[in-house]
């Protein structure tokens, strides 16, 4: 009896794991499955090495790399932190919540925004007894996180496909973007006074403490990066310098970059170049 049910457990246990797998990159598996059936269509080549951007996808790596870096040491929540304590009331701190995230879209891309500002959102209302506004605010801020990245190449790996694919002048990219993006912050404001401007208080905070040299690294690989998405640096040289710094000085921030979302766009890759 034995013998029949632990294969059959081992299938179950398989079959549970697939599945969470195909749930948790469900882009991912569609843009491989697509990339299947165009391989069907046309046989792979050596044509199939011109379909990839690889300065997209080496920007995209550089700047989520040197973003994690940033994040192991607490960099973002320290400045948002400090941002929320200075605010008194339920209404100021939303706003400084929906504000942070916003602004940090455009500079360190919108799902690394929410992984960074959502658990500093959920510390601000929960430390001060207002969870019942919880749900509210955090539908803010992953509205904010979406709609704060449009205005940067770099905001999300969409606008930076855009930007580096049909090499847009920066300017330009910018003005396109501009008036949805002011109505953007127009309506989140308003938005965020349908909350009281009840008073806050603060029963216990977090102190973080980073070392300076390690934030001042961080911060130029972050700025090398960012030269490199503006075509200002080659893009080859942030491969010979940001993973080989972050290899002897944050190995984690390396195996914590989302290569889900860099597969993805290389199955796109595939996709959008059928003939």
């Amino acid at each position: 009896m034995l013998i029949e049910v632990l294969p059959l457990q081992e299938y179950d246990f398989a079959m549970q794991k697939i599945l969470g797998f195909i749930k948790q990159n469900t882009v991912m598996c569609i843009a491989a499955l697509l990339a299947i059936v165009t391989g069907c269509i046309v046989p792979p080549d050596k044509e199939y090495i011109g379909y990839f951007d690889f300065k997209t996808l080496t920007c995209l790596f550089l700047t989520l790399a040197v973003i994690c870096a940033l994040k192991n040491i607490k960099f973002f929540s320290i400045i948002a932190q400090k941002i929320v304590m200075m605010t008194g009331n339920l209404r100021t701190l939303a706003l400084a919540l929906v504000y942070i995230t916003f602004i940090g879209s455009m500079l360190i891309a919108n799902d690394m925004a929410l992984i960074t500002f959502l658990p500093l959102g959920f510390f601000a209302l929960s430390s001060t007894k207002n969870e019942k506004h919880m749900a509210y605010v955090f539908i803010l801020q992953n509205i904010s996180a979406n709609l704060g990245g449009m205005l940067t190449p770099f905001g999300n790996p969409q606008n930076l496909f855009l930007y580096s694919t049909f090499e847009i002048p920066t300017g330009e990219f910018m003005g396109i973007m501009l008036k949805p993006f002011l109505l953007a912050i127009f309506m989140l404001t308003v938005s965020c006074f349908f909350l009281k401007p009840e008073k806050l208080v603060l029963e216990e905070s977090v102190s973080y403490t980073m070392e300076p040299k390690r934030v001042v690294l961080y911060l130029i690989l972050f700025a090398y990066s960012i030269f490199i998405v503006f075509r200002v640096i080659p893009y080859w040289t942030g491969l010979l310098i940001i993973p080989v710094i972050l290899f002897f000085v944050d190995r984690k921030a390396l195996a914590e970059v989302d290569y889900a979302l860099l597969a993805t766009f290389t199955f796109f890759f595939i996709f959008i170049s059928l003939k």
